[in-house]
């Protein structure tokens, strides 16, 4: 008997093996996930250095083309002297802004922070004292102590956590100095990239297409290409954005006189990174500070918080970002949510750039296999 394996019957074996394996995999990889995050977190914690070297690198290559292609162009330099310059004015710059941070931020940080622990004792009398007054009109007094044990409860263990990070900080000074030792790597890793990033390139390029077929590596680069865009775009545009914001939120606090402004900015600042979540995840525990100390301060900046990110979502964000991620609101909830739960905060801010990518390339490819069938969908 001869079978007709003609080009359909072929891709139909074809895509019904794929989809097996994928499901297999996916399966196994749902109920084998925490010995394989194990394994994966032991392998990029050995290869940490160079895991930061080619991140810095992603986000310095911009500002390294602009310097050497536009800011040097006027100097009759050889290229390579030029990307030497280029390079240290990356380095420069790089250093200048963990200076700032470690000269300008760390120290008002590091007073807000000190002040906040030394008078949580009398933040918490001030809390008791409050719930006392709420026990006189409360008709069931056992839903008031159970909110104020909880509350208690949770600063007791969050101070004792604190008292334990530093006290392991300082016993481990050699694992800080090893860590310093990998930055430092690190950042030698980097110099080198930045200086030999076609080189480095060409040889990943050969292998690639040594091992691969010429259509997968094709694929294969053109997912690379999409991915860096992707991630350098967000990464500058939501820092931009980001920066803005704290520098605002700053501003305003102080002028305000909102206890601890320079804590409450940083941590707004920082948590504006993750898109939609970020903005509550930083207002709600600066909220619930303000409201141990002043209930009148709390509301106040509640409703600054608010106002400045309709001001963020609807006039900074869109100027800074547009439209560079093209990914609906919705799959955007989806990515935060599914990264967040694998990944933590990381996962919150990584997901969605990776999701942009995997939702613009599944949505190109649906949209080659319609009009190849000559089928429209509106919408």
């Amino acid at each position: 008997m001869k079978f007709d394996w003609n080009d359909r019957v072929r891709e139909n074996i074809l895509s019904y093996t794929v989809s097996g394996f994928l499901i297999v995999m996916f399966w196994f990889l749902f109920h084998s996930w925490g010995p394989i995050s194990s394994f994966l977190g032991g392998i990029l914690s050995s290869m940490f250095p160079f895991v930061v070297g080619l991140f810095l690198t992603l986000i310095l290559i911009p500002l390294r083309d602009r310097a050497q292609k536009k800011w040097l162009s006027g100097f009759d330099w050889k290229d390579g002297m030029k990307r030497k310059i280029a390079v240290l004015i990356c380095m420069l710059t790089l250093a200048l802004m963990v200076a700032s941070f470690f000269v300008v931020l760390v120290p008002a940080l590091v007073d807000s922070f000190r002040t906040l622990a030394g008078s949580m004792e009398t933040y918490m009398n001030t809390l008791g004292k409050l719930l006392d007054q709420l026990k006189v009109s409360a008709e069931n007094s056992v839903i008031i102590d159970n909110i104020y044990q909880t509350v208690q409860q949770a600063v007791r263990t969050w101070t004792n956590s604190i008292s334990s990070n530093i006290t392991k900080f300082v016993t481990n000074s050699v694992s800080f100095l090893s860590g310093i030792f990998d930055i430092f790597v690190a950042l030698i890793i980097t110099v080198y990239l930045l200086l030999e990033s076609e080189r480095f390139s060409v040889q990943m390029r050969k292998f690639f297409y040594a091992v691969l077929p010429s259509s997968a590596a094709d694929s294969l680069y053109e997912v690379i290409g999409l991915s860096r865009r992707t991630f350098n775009s967000f990464v500058y545009g939501k820092a931009l954005d980001s920066l803005i914001i704290g520098i605002i939120c700053a501003v305003c606090t102080s002028v305000m006189k909102i206890p601890y402004a320079a804590l409450i900015s940083f941590v707004v600042g920082l948590t504006n990174m993750i898109p939609v979540f970020g903005p509550f995840i930083g207002a709600v525990p600066s909220i619930f500070i303000l409201l141990i100390i002043s209930p009148t301060k709390a509301l106040e900046f509640a409703v600054f918080v608010l106002i400045l990110q309709q001001i963020d979502g609807n006039i900074i964000g869109p100027r800074i970002l547009g439209d560079s991620l093209g990914l609906p609101a919705l799959w955007v909830m989806f990515a935060i949510i599914v990264g967040g739960a694998m990944f933590g905060i990381i996962g919150m801010f990584l997901g969605v750039p990776i999701f942009s990518v995997i939702y613009y390339l599944t949505s190109t490819r649906i949209n080659r296999i319609l009009r190849d069938k000559r089928i429209h969908v509106d919408g």
